[in-house]
């Protein structure tokens, strides 16, 4: 089983202690098709194209043209998910897991294992790098990667469009008969991968005996390709 999460983009500023060796990600010849695009932007590009402020354009602009420190995956992005993942308390062992069953979807570096070395960045499935589109540049590559396993999509619909393969399974948090609240999604999200992780789930049809913050999985809410966990007790 392979379980896929979202990326943030939020980044770490100060590394990880206790971090096992990394590795250079996969598909770095297609990072740099990106990479060479988005260099060529202005400070005025960036803002008009990626709605940023000044000063995240000139963020931005200094990431595509300036060296900048590396950190494994994992223990770089720092959104919701990940602070909620707590990828700061794992153990050799969980990382070990991790590297086997985890990924992260990057609209720049494709598919990343967690510990794959990054640097920051922002872009996302459907922004445009030149007449590059990640989104379209990416599909190929990861369906070959992926097809093959079960697949357990942890991912929001913008980055889990990025996959098309046969055997996955989406879950989707419900709260008072709707979708939960993005924010919240998120969380629990990170909730649920680190529950995996704790549990050595490696059946993916096991994931859904877990209670994650009270959100547990209805059957009959539920499709063989959606997995509905509503928050409640399990009817």
């Amino acid at each position: 089983m392979k379980i896929l999460l979202s990326p943030a983009k939020t980044f770490r500023k100060q590394p990880l202690q206790d971090v096992p060796a990394g590795q250079t990600p996969q598909y770095m010849e297609t990072t740099e098709q990106l990479r060479a695009e988005l260099k060529k932007l202005t400070v005025d590009q960036w803002q008009t194209q990626f709605k940023l402020s000044e000063k995240a354009a000139l963020e931005n602009r200094a990431r595509m043209n300036q060296p900048q420190p590396a950190m494994a995956a994992l223990a770089a992005f720092h959104g919701a998910a990940f602070r909620n993942f707590q990828a700061e308390t794992l153990s050799a062992e969980d990382w070990r897991y991790c590297e086997e069953h985890l990924r992260i979807l990057s609209a720049y570096y494709g598919l990343l294992r967690p510990l794959d070395f990054i640097q920051p960045y922002r872009l996302d499935p459907l922004d445009k790098a030149g007449a590059l589109t990640p989104l379209n540049l990416w599909k190929p590559i990861l369906r070959q990667a992926l097809d093959g396993g079960e697949i357990l999509i942890l991912a929001s619909q913008e980055y889990a469009r990025m996959v098309d393969v046969s055997d996955t399974v989406t879950v989707q948090f419900v709260k008072n008969g709707r979708k939960a609240p993005s924010m919240e999604a998120k969380k629990l999200r990170g909730r649920m991968a680190r529950q995996i992780v704790d549990r050595r789930i490696i059946k993916r049809a096991d994931v859904r005996s877990l209670d994650v913050a009270g959100y547990c999985y209805q059957p009959e809410l539920s499709t063989a390709e959606v997995w509905v966990f509503e928050e409640g007790e399990q009817k």
